[in-house]
């Protein structure tokens, strides 16, 4: 603890490390949302299309031609309580339930990529919510403060347990942040060992620079659950996340095309052949969903692993208290 508390004190020498953390917590913040924020305009743009969508999925009319103007309420204006400030605790947690329900309602639940890339935004909107009960409580201290002059008595048995329900909320978020992440590992698992059986020499180096790769990815996502070096853990992962997302779902490029595209990303469309725009709708959403990961992780960095980690199993180290205080 005190070699990463001389670090910070290091870098506080020699650039402006709150200054860092207000940036990245913002650039987390509107990376989590993006998601919600292109969803509302996709569906706004194309609500017709929508409405035809709504009946694939088995919703009757009349009451698909409401359900996309819900979809558009529901995250325009949860979206608008966070970033305003309004009701922030609110808005989390509305989004929460919606992520959670998002792939039941498009019939996506089998599509196990897509539902554990929704748990890990709910665990970043987890993170965000503590962090969120954690300034309104010290804006209602400093608004006590302010009007009395001094430290207002609190109740310490309510103040911990409003400690307590935090650090679980955190404890929960982390956990979750970390789902896509075994996804992934299982995935790749799977894959080395069909590359390994019966396969050329080529083929069995391949599969075992993947294995290399697995096991890194499997410890950093251990460390995180465990709260040990998270935040670089976190780092690290938000970059790969970036860069993956740039490469999977390159919907800026396709867009443009005029060739048709399989939409073998989407569970029950996989052998059906659509245009361009088409395809680069649906590229889109899953680019915007995975950046919404990508924020999920750098909330992680952001506010911390939280008490029940082994990072801060002894309190939280100066930087921690520090980024709690980011919108100040």
């Amino acid at each position: 603890m005190s070699s990463i508390k001389d670090a910070y004190s290091w870098l506080d020498g020699r650039m402006n490390v709150k200054s860092v953390y207000r940036r990245l917590q913002s650039v987390a913040r509107f990376l989590i949302l993006g998601t919600f924020v292109d969803d509302s305009l996709r569906v706004l743009f194309d609500y017709p299309g929508q409405i035809s969508t709504m009946g694939s999925v088995g919703i009757t009319r009349p009451l698909a031609y409401f359900a996309p103007a819900v979809f558009i309420l529901t995250q325009s204006v949860s979206v608008f309580l966070i970033l305003s400030g309004t009701r922030p605790e609110m808005g989390c947690t509305v989004l929460c339930v919606w992520v959670g329900l998002h792939p039941f309602i498009y019939r996506q639940q089998s599509n196990l990529e897509f539902l554990l890339e929704s748990v890990t935004i709910m665990g970043g909107l987890m993170v965000l919510l503590s962090s969120e009960r954690q300034n309104r409580k010290a804006l209602q201290r400093g608004a006590a403060r302010a009007q009395t002059g001094a430290l207002t008595s609190e109740d310490p048995e309510e103040q911990a347990e409003e400690a307590k329900k935090i650090d679980l909320l955190q404890l929960c978020g982390r956990c979750c942040i970390s789902a896509v992440f075994l996804y992934y590992g299982g995935k790749m698992c799977h894959e080395s060992f069909q590359s390994i059986i019966g396969r050329s020499s080529e083929d069995f180096l391949s599969a075992a620079t993947e294995g290399v790769l697995l096991v890194f990815l499997l410890v950093f996502t251990g460390l995180i659950v465990a709260g040990m070096k998270s935040r670089w853990c976190a780092l690290l992962l938000a970059l790969v996340m970036g860069l993956s997302a740039l490469y999977k779902h390159p919907w800026y490029i396709t867009m443009w095309s005029k060739s048709s595209f399989f939409l073998d990303f989407v569970v029950g469309y996989e052998d059906v052949k659509v245009d361009a725009w088409l395809y680069s709708d649906h590229q889109r959403y899953f680019f915007f969903q995975q950046l919404s990961t990508v924020g999920a992780l750098l909330q992680l960095v952001v506010h911390g692993p939280g008490k029940y980690s082994l990072d801060e199993s002894e309190g939280p180290v100066q930087v921690i208290a520090l980024t709690t205080k980011g919108t100040d």
